[in-house]
């Protein structure tokens, strides 16, 4: 399985300087997910996971039974580093998008719930739904809070559980590490094959090349695909059975060290004509509505 180490922040740290200079309409979205992203670097340096109940006999059990490897109740996170993280985020999404987040919030509130906000990341997606309801706060916005604040600490699990991940024998949509649905797919390279990227834990896993990663929907006829003129290299996978979609970046295309985090910011472009479409993307993602 591919994944993404310590470098991780720093390629996207890179390649969104890099972007902010010639794609100046980008700068806003841009400048709010480099904020995010120094904020996730700063805690996930500090957080160091335990481990000790996995091993790779408990792990090869779980993806051959079809589960992913992490469950909410092996996720144990210092509490500090929460508070830190949800405070630093919610500061940032305040400072640059503050209509968004209503006056009484307080991400203080969220202290104590650590395992309901894991509960509903890996699990159980109502979770964070009744929560946002019940907390009278848009849900992309509360999504974006506890997604972003929980995912530098599951992708430090990612890393050092992902030798123990088998792809040959996980060719599923979800992640075989946290259970999230994948957020762009990359094609390879040198064999064109297919890699989907988590949304959450930032791993990447094979998957099958003319199957919708959503649905499992393998009629050619109702999967599609189509350009952007002069984005060749950035195409919109559709799938008419379930009415989703997912971007892909052809990295035969295109350099492919890039950051695929990166990528999806950078191809806006895709989730606007999507949209427009009728299809539903894997993000809930806070500058679509722009």
């Amino acid at each position: 399985m591919e994944k993404m180490g310590e470098e991780f922040y720093n390629t996207a740290l890179d390649q969104i300087a890099g972007l902010k200079a010639i794609k100046s309409e980008l700068n806003e979205i841009l400048k709010f997910y480099e904020s995010t992203i120094k904020a996730q670097q700063h805690v996930k340096v500090l957080f160091k996971p335990d481990l000790s109940i996995f091993n790779k006999d408990l792990c090869s059990s779980r993806n051959s039974e079809g589960l992913p490897l992490l469950r909410a109740e092996d996720i144990e996170i210092d509490q500090d580093l929460v508070n830190k993280i949800l405070e630093d985020i919610y500061r940032i999404i305040r400072n640059q998008r503050g209509e968004a987040v209503p006056a009484y919030f307080d991400s203080s509130s969220l202290a104590d719930q650590q395992k309901v906000l894991i509960k509903g990341l890996v699990e159980d997606g109502i979770i964070l739904e009744r929560l946002a309801c019940d907390l009278k706060i848009d849900y992309p916005v509360f999504y974006f809070l506890i997604n972003h604040a929980f995912s530098p600490f599951i992708s430090k699990y990612g890393e050092k559980l992902g030798e123990f991940v088998d792809t040959s024998n996980w060719l599923r949509g979800n992640c075989p590490v946290c259970g999230k649905e994948p957020l762009v797919v990359r094609l390879e390279e040198e064999t064109g094959r297919r890699w989907l990227f988590c949304s959450l834990c930032h791993s990447e896993w094979l998957f099958k090349r003319l199957v919708c990663p959503f649905c499992e929907n393998n009629d050619q006829e109702s999967l599609r695909y189509f350009f952007v003129e002069n984005e060749q290299a950035h195409r919109i996978d559709v799938c008419e059975k379930c009415k989703r979609y997912i971007k892909t970046i052809d990295c035969r295309k295109i350099d492919s060290g890039v950051n695929l985090f990166v990528e999806n910011l950078s191809t806006l472009v895709l989730d606007i004509v999507a949209d427009k479409e009728g299809y539903r993307g894997p993000d809930i993602f806070l500058f679509r509505e722009k």
